[in-house]
């Protein structure tokens, strides 16, 4: 939503590997999100503001309160790790005036594992699958 594109480049038959781009319009940001899989994500075009959250404590499907943890500036070239269950929830927004377009390679069919979207506001948590811009999920 909101103009942001995951561009599906690789998927392994098995579901076990993906690499994608995620493109976000300037001044777009991603929801609160997790990954459930491991991964590399490296900045390649644009600029962005990151926000990583930890679960601050016990939740259920509906409520998952969260902390944020940490703050990074990402420029061309900067790359991170993501880890769960508690390194792979974050929230990406593009400070540049030009879209940012980052890389990713993840342990899972990322775009079409169910995931979790978090409103940190309010604890809250929903299920969602981000898709693929230009492929269709298998079911």
């Amino acid at each position: 939503g909101g103009g942001i594109a995951t561009w599906l480049i690789y998927g392994a038959a098995d579901a076990s590997l993906s690499l994608f781009a995620l493109v976000v319009p300037a001044g777009a940001a991603t929801p609160v999100h997790d990954h459930l899989a491991w991964g590399i994500v490296g900045l390649y075009a644009g600029e962005q503001d990151e926000e990583v959250f930890r679960r601050a404590g016990p939740g259920d499907e509906h409520h998952a309160p969260l902390e944020l943890t940490e703050r990074n500036h990402l420029l061309p070239g900067d790359f991170y790790v993501l880890l769960p269950p508690e390194g792979d929830i974050h929230r990406v927004l593009t400070t540049s005036a030009v879209p940012s377009v980052s890389i990713h390679l993840l342990g899972n069919d990322t775009g079409c594992t169910w995931r979790h979207a978090f409103t940190p506001e309010d604890s809250g948590v929903r299920s969602f699958r981000s898709g693929w811009s230009n492929r269709p999920c298998r079911d």
